[in-house]
């Protein structure tokens, strides 16, 4: 950047990956240093527009909310704009140079330098995109240089308009595409500590998908750290089930079956150290599992009732609301609820239960030994105590179906 003034020449830096930073040789301000979350808005629409003109409209729709349109916007971007040519003068920045308005057209001035980081993170994915074919060694080097400029979501805490909520979602998705492609491109290689250590980095910023979690199973299963490659399994299948309400995660089970390969090998064991592998800790209460756990058990109980005369019982419990309300709080009840559900199925239930969380709003429960008419007993009392340790103010309430466990049956309903 050249300043006009002291005949200096510094380039502006502008980090928009994880939180707001601006700064140069001389300079830096962090985000929330200018105490109006607008200028920040302001400095980087035109930084990212810099090679255009801008109207006020686009300017005003890009930074203002639609409940906070003015009267005057243009008398109100001009104050912003004088406000934030104070900030950064303030700041020991040269503000003439960064801010000027030229026929009705708010533009950065084109004789200052700035890089931003989520510009360099484009161009280094474009890089690697087009080396991919010729090196993949350079395709990796690329997309590594892009990895490593992702500190978190763009502006995660200025994504109350349009402008930038829409470039928050894309770069978040371009972020998780990344590190697919560079993790595709570790196991061509055979790079598995790497594999390991950019998922564990990914799952920071993204929490649910069940491909990257897949990876790190892999990556920790090559890299022979069984015990954490299982443990990974787990959390994700936990994720994926209680948080998300995924039940068929093919991904997942499909590692997973490698990982059981891996692990057992070739080796042969004898019947207690089978057994010694197999048994479980503690054996009290319900027996609670993801779903397609669940499913497993299930379709073992129907076969075992075509040849038994033992009832067994099958029901489907359902939170629902009692009366309409406002989505959000219905949302947080809701939430609420099933957490009580849920203490109501352990307390309740005995060992030889099974139960399974089967959507946001709903439990699966196997019940053995058990009729239809003693199933329904099980759930009034179960009711009982999600009525009496539920929020008195909630608005939920429970419903059950209950089907046999049989080749024919139909469902026996409380509704």
């Amino acid at each position: 950047m050249f300043n006009v003034r002291n005949g200096e020449i510094y380039m502006i830096k502008l980090k928009t990956f994880g939180s707001f930073t601006v700064g140069n040789d001389i300079s830096s301000v962090q985000e929330g240093a200018w105490r109006s979350e607008k200028l920040e808005k302001l400095f980087v629409y035109l930084a990212m527009n810099r090679n255009r003109g801008v109207c006020i409209e686009d300017i005003s729709e890009a930074i203002w909310q639609v409940e906070e349109e003015t009267d005057n916007p243009v008398g109100a971007l001009k104050n912003l704009a004088y406000r934030l040519r104070k900030a950064l003068r303030d700041a020991s920045f040269d503000e003439e140079c960064i801010v000027s308005v030229r026929g009705g057209l708010y533009k950065w001035n084109d004789d200052v330098e700035v890089t931003i980081d989520v510009e360099e993170f484009d161009r280094y994915i474009n890089e690697a995109e087009m080396a991919f074919c010729r090196s993949k060694e350079t395709a990796i080097e690329s997309y590594e240089k892009a990895i490593a400029l992702y500190h978190g979501d763009f502006l995660p805490l200025r994504t109350d308009t349009h402008w930038f909520m829409t470039l928050n979602a894309f770069y978040h998705s371009r972020y998780v595409n990344t590190v697919k492609a560079l993790a595709k491109l570790y196991i061509d290689t055979g790079c598995y500590e790497k594999l390991e250590q950019l998922c564990i980095r990914a799952i920071v910023y993204e929490r649910s998908d069940e491909q990257i979690y897949s990876y790190l199973i892999m990556a920790r299963m090559r890299t022979k750290k069984v015990q954490m490659a299982f443990d990974t399994y787990e959390t994700a299948k936990a994720i994926m089930d209680k948080d998300l309400g995924v039940r068929k995660t093919v991904m997942l089970n499909k590692v997973y079956e490698e990982l059981l390969s891996v692990t057992k090998g070739v080796s042969s064991y004898n019947i207690d150290e089978v057994k010694e592998d197999i048994n479980e800790e503690s054996m009290e209460g319900v027996f609670m599992c993801g779903y397609p756990v669940f499913k497993e058990i299930y379709h073992l109980e129907v076969r075992k009732s075509a040849r038994s005369t033992i009832p067994e019982s099958l029901v489907l419990v359902t939170v629902v609301p009692m009366y309409s309300s406002q989505p959000d709080k219905n949302h947080s009840q809701m939430k609420d609820s099933m957490h009580t559900l849920e203490r109501a199925l352990r307390k309740c239930l005995r060992v030889g239960d099974v139960a399974a969380k089967y959507s946001d709003s709903q439990y699966i429960v196997l019940l053995s030994k058990c009729s239809c008419d003693t199933a329904s007993d099980v759930m009034k009392r179960i009711i009982d105590r999600f009525n009496h340790t539920c929020d008195t103010h909630s608005n939920m309430t429970i419903h059950f179906d209950i089907e046999p466990v049989s080749c024919y049956s139909s469902f026996v309903s409380d509704k």
